[in-house]
């Protein structure tokens, strides 16, 4: 094999592995995404007994309601990251 095609194998295999890099990258981002609903449901059980009397339906609402709002804050993050990802793959 030539030089010149070792540098094309070379730049083809890096332009390849560049999404599973991002992925890497975005690993622990996403990890945390997780951990901040984790912590939404945690909050909710600490603040717990200031909400007073709830009913197990009032209650299930309520995590609902904080995960969904993590979730939809996280959102805008996630999808730039699938964004970026489609456009460097």
């Amino acid at each position: 094999m030539t030089p010149d095609g070792v540098e094309l194998t070379v730049q083809s295999e890096g332009k390849q592995s560049q999404p599973s890099l991002l992925i890497t990258d975005w690993g622990p981002t996403l990890a945390g995404i997780r951990r901040r609903r984790d912590i939404a449901r945690a909050e909710f059980r600490k603040q717990r007994k200031r909400l007073g009397v709830l009913s197990a339906e009032q209650e299930t609402a309520i995590e609902a309601l904080l995960v969904s709002t993590v979730n939809k804050i996280s959102r805008r993050v996630v999808g730039q990251m699938r964004r970026l990802i489609e456009t460097t793959g």
